[in-house]
C-alpha cells in the first residue's frame, strides 16, 4: 500500500492533467459554445501546478522506477516536464479566447498532448514510449484540424495523418525488430554485444530513426512541418511548433542515448545525415517563401538540423549543446508565434509577409518583440540565439567536426536573408491597409513581454540555461 501511494504521488502531474481533461469534458458539455473560456482557465490552473510539483521533484531530485520498471521518474523527466509545464503555461496565458478556439475544444487536445509528452518523457520501456508517442501524435492531427472553417487546415491534416501513419509503421516495425532479436521491451535490457553488432540491429534502429525523424520534422520527413504551420489556426501552429519538440528529445534520448548507446557509431551518422540535410535544405527553401507560417515551418526544419547536429556528436557535453538549443529554440519560436497571435484578429490573420508591412506604426511593441526573436534566430548577440548556436558549433569543433561546424556558419549567414527579410516588412515596408489593432488582454501582454525580454537577458547572462540542462541530463560512461 505504501508503495502504491509512492507511486502515485510521482506521478501526481500526469494525475493531474488527466483530472483536468476530464474536468474540462465535463464543464464544456453543460456551457454554451459562446461561453467556453473556462478552459484556458483550466488549462493554465493545471500547467501552473504542474510546473509546481516538478519543481519540487527536481530541488530533491527524485530518481525512481515504478510501475514495475515500466515508468522512470529522474532528473532528465522531471526537468523535460517542468520546461513542458511552464512553457505550456505561457502559450495558454498567450492563446486568444475567440469562438474558433472554443469550438475546436483546443485546450483539451493541448492538454492529451501534453499527457503524451510527460508519458514519454518517462517511459523506460518500448511499449510505454510508444503509448506516449501515439498519445501526443493524435492530439496533433486533431490541433491541426481544429480550424475547421478552412480547407488549407483539413487538407494538412489529411496530409499530416497520412504521413503519420506510415511513419509509426515504420516505428514500429523497428520495434518489432528489437524485440525479436532480444526478447524484451526494457531499455536497460538491451545490452547483448552479439546482438547489438548485427546487421539486424542495425537495419531495425535505422527504422526507428526514420519515426524519430518524422516527430522531429526533419529532412526528408519534413513536408508536415510548413503546411502544418500553415494550415493550422495561430494558436494551434504555436502549440503545435513547441511542445512535441520537447516529447521528440525525449524520444531521442531515450532509445539513443540510454538504450542504444553501444550502437553510437552507427546512429550518429545517420543522425548526423539528417541534421546537416535539415539544416541545409530547410534553410534555403524558407528564402523563397513568401507566407509567414510556412518560413517559421522551414526554420523549424532548419532550426531542428543544428539539434540533430548536436545530437550526432554522441556526447554528454552534444547532448547537453543540443538540448540547451531546443529550448532556446523553443523561446524564440513562441515568441515569434505569440506575436503573430496577438495581432491577429478575426477579421484579418496575418498569414503572409504583406500582412506585417508597417506593423512598427501601429504595434511598435509587438514589432520589437519579433525583431527580439528574428535576430535571436539568426544568432545576433546579444540575444539568447547567439549563444545556442554558439555551444552547438563550440562542440563539434572540440569533437573535430571541423567541417560540419563551417557549413553551421555558412548555412546561418545564408539564413539571415529570410529574417532580416521579416524584420524590413515591419520597420520600412509601408501598407496603404494599416494593420487593425487587436486587442489583447493584460495576460496576453505580459506573456509575450516576458517571453520576448527573456530573448534579450538570458542572452545576457545564458549561465541559467547550460546549467539548468546540465543538472537534468545524468552523466554516464559513453563508448568510443
Amino acid at each position: 500500500m505504501q508503495s502504491m501511494n509512492l507511486e502515485l504521488t510521482l506521478i501526481m502531474p500526469e494525475l493531474i492533467i488527466a483530472s483536468a481533461i476530464c474536468l474540462l469534458i465535463l464543464v464544456n458539455s453543460f456551457l454554451t459554445s459562446e461561453k467556453r473560456y473556462t478552459g484556458l482557465i483550466i488549462g493554465s490552473i493545471t500547467m501552473a501546478a504542474c510546473a509546481l510539483i516538478s519543481m519540487v521533484f527536481l530541488i530533491e531530485t527524485t530518481n525512481s522506477s515504478i510501475f514495475n520498471n515500466h515508468y522512470r521518474i529522474d532528473p532528465l523527466s522531471t526537468g523535460l516536464k517542468f520546461t513542458t509545464y511552464l512553457i505550456s503555461l505561457f502559450i495558454f496565458i498567450a492563446t486568444k479566447t475567440n469562438k474558433e478556439n472554443t469550438k475546436s475544444e483546443l485546450v483539451l487536445l493541448e492538454l492529451f498532448a501534453i499527457l503524451g509528452v510527460s508519458i514519454l518523457a518517462s517511459s523506460n520501456n518500448l511499449l510505454t514510449l510508444y503509448l506516449g508517442l501515439e498519445t501526443l501524435t493524435l492530439s496533433m492531427y486533431g490541433l491541426v484540424a481544429s480550424k475547421r472553417s478552412s480547407e488549407i487546415a483539413t487538407e494538412s491534416a489529411m496530409k499530416f495523418f497520412i504521413l503519420g501513419a506510415i511513419a509509426s509503421a515504420i516505428f514500429l516495425y523497428g520495434v518489432s525488430f528489437i524485440y525479436g532479436l532480444h526478447g524484451t521491451l526494457f531499455f536497460d535490457q538491451f545490452n547483448n554485444e552479439t546482438i547489438n553488432s548485427s546487421i539486424e540491429m542495425q537495419l531495425a534502429l535505422a527504422f526507428i530513426i526514420c519515426g524519430i525523424a518524422f516527430k522531429f520534422g526533419a529532412v526528408p520527413f519534413h513536408s508536415w512541418v510548413p503546411d502544418t504551420y500553415q494550415g493550422a489556426s495561430t494558436s494551434s501552429a504555436l502549440f503545435i511548433s513547441t511542445i512535441p519538440k520537447l516529447g521528440a528529445f525525449a524520444l531521442i534520448y531515450r532509445l539513443l542515448y540510454e538504450a542504444f548507446i553501444a550502437n553510437v557509431e552507427f546512429w550518429s551518422l545517420l543522425i548526423l545525415l539528417l541534421g546537416l540535410l535539415s539544416l541545409i535544405l530547410g534553410n534555403i527553401i524558407a528564402i523563397a517563401q513568401d507566407n509567414l507560417r510556412r518560413i517559421l515551418g522551414y526554420s523549424a526544419v532548419g532550426h531542428i538540423g543544428f539539434i540533430l547536429i548536436g545530437l550526432s556528436i554522441g556526447s554528454i557535453d552534444g547532448a547537453i549543446a543540443a538540448l540547451a538549443y531546443l529550448v532556446i529554440y523553443i523561446l524564440m519560436t513562441a515568441t515569434a508565434f505569440m506575436s503573430i497571435e496577438v495581432i491577429s484578429t478575426e477579421k484579418r490573420a496575418v498569414v503572409t509577409l504583406t500582412d506585417i508591412k508597417d506593423l512598427n506604426s501601429t504595434h511598435p511593441w509587438i514589432s520589437l518583440i519579433l525583431l527580439f526573436s528574428m535576430f535571436s534566430m539568426i544568432g545576433i548577440p546579444p540575444f539568447i540565439g547567439f549563444y545556442a548556436k554558439w555551444i552547438i558549433l563550440s562542440e563539434l569543433i572540440n569533437s573535430d567536426m571541423l567541417v560540419i561546424a563551417l557549413i553551421g556558419i555558412i548555412v546561418s549567414v545564408i539564413a539571415a536573408y529570410y529574417y532580416l527579410r521579416i524584420v524590413w516588412y515591419m520597420y520600412f515596408e509601408k501598407n496603404e491597409l494599416p494593420i487593425m489593432k487587436g486587442s489583447p488582454n493584460i495576460f496576453q501582454k505580459t506573456s509575450i513581454s516576458l517571453m520576448g525580454l527573456s530573448i534579450l537577458l538570458l542572452g545576457l547572462y545564458p549561465s541559467p540555461i547550460i546549467n539548468f540542462c546540465r543538472s537534468i541530463i545524468p552523466p554516464f560512461l559513453l563508448i568510443d
